[in-house]
């Protein structure tokens, strides 16, 4: 029996893969969860649908509370057809009354002079991920991840207060790609944590967005945390990441501390990495914008600074 989810929105590309006036095959499920599950589309993009709130430009966001776990399985068929997308022999995703979401940022209009107020927010961030629970993550210092990224950040994330630094980040950066545990290891998500806002806001300062080499990334990580991660770098980010860039941008600090504080709970430590990455980045932004330097300061204060780990 063919089991109706509907759809309350979808992401502008997860619609571009999947939503065709003719029935067809567009991909298939590669990875399944109670709530939720991945699809990889005949051209190599990545879906996630999800019963959760989170909107994104690959997401699929449906009404239905079901644990699917037992109606999707990996390898099940992904096939197109008018106002609607059939999963496998059981699941008909309705999008008759799909709205669009489309990642939109106000960056065109470069940073507000506020932006140089939100050092008390990244402070207030900070001294939240050293006050709860961060175990397993990038700041756990039993983790697999933690001296890795202790020493990326030395030798890559520093070196870029300079102009023209940018490949000996590329090179720190394949050191921690893969590193960690987990469905997406802790130094991809605190990596694209990072560069997702500075390549966001490199424009502002001048500074050229620094991208990684997808066929080079897949070979050091997972195809999936691969193509997260290479959605990050380009940009392509779910409306809780664009809500902490563009509060950062205008100088919000309390939206940026409201917007960390929702980042925070993703996954087991993705949340954590990632607010990891961000924070390291707008600090190395707002420096560069000020000239300052008190990136290395929010490094020891996390923790993570080679000779304090």
């Amino acid at each position: 029996m063919t089991v109706t989810l509907r759809a309350n929105c979808i992401g502008s590309l997860a619609a571009r893969e999947l939503v065709s006036d003719d029935s067809r095959i567009v991909g298939q499920v590669i990875n399944t969860f109670a709530n939720s599950f991945y699809l990889k589309t005949v051209s190599g993009e990545l879906v996630f649908v999800t019963n959760r709130p989170l909107r994104s430009p690959v997401s699929i966001n449906l009404d239905s509370t079901s644990n699917w776990d037992q109606l999707v399985k990996a390898m099940d068929t992904v096939q197109a057809r008018p106002n609607e997308i059939h999963v496998g022999p059981e699941i008909r995703l309705d999008l008759s009354a799909t709205s669009y979401y489309e990642d939109e940022s106000i960056l065109s209009k470069g940073l507000n002079p506020r932006f140089s107020e939100i050092g008390d927010a990244m402070r207030v961030v900070v001294l939240i991920l050293r006050i709860i629970d961060t175990n397993q993550s990038v700041l756990d210092e039993h983790s697999l991840a933690h001296k890795g990224i202790a020493s990326f950040l030395c030798d890559g994330v520093l070196p870029l207060l300079r102009s023209h630094a940018e490949e000996r980040f590329r090179e720190a950066a394949f050191g921690i790609i893969g590193l960690g545990s987990g469905f997406t290891p802790q130094g991809d998500d605190a990596l694209g944590g990072f560069l997702a806002t500075h390549n966001s806001l490199a424009n502002t300062v001048r500074r050229p967005p620094i991208l990684l080499n997808f066929a080079s990334l897949q070979q050091k990580t997972s195809w999936i945390s691969a193509k997260l991660f290479d959605y990050m770098q380009h940009q392509i980010l779910d409306n809780q990441m664009r809500r902490l860039i563009d509060s950062a941008a205008i100088g919000n600090g309390d939206s940026v501390v409201l917007a960390f504080e929702g980042i925070l709970p993703r996954g087991h430590t993705s949340g954590i990495d990632i607010s990891v990455g961000t924070v390291l980045g707008l600090s190395l932004i707002r420096d560069i914008a000020l000239g300052k330097e008190e990136t290395e300061t929010t490094i020891r204060s996390l923790g993570l600074y080679p000779e304090d780990v």
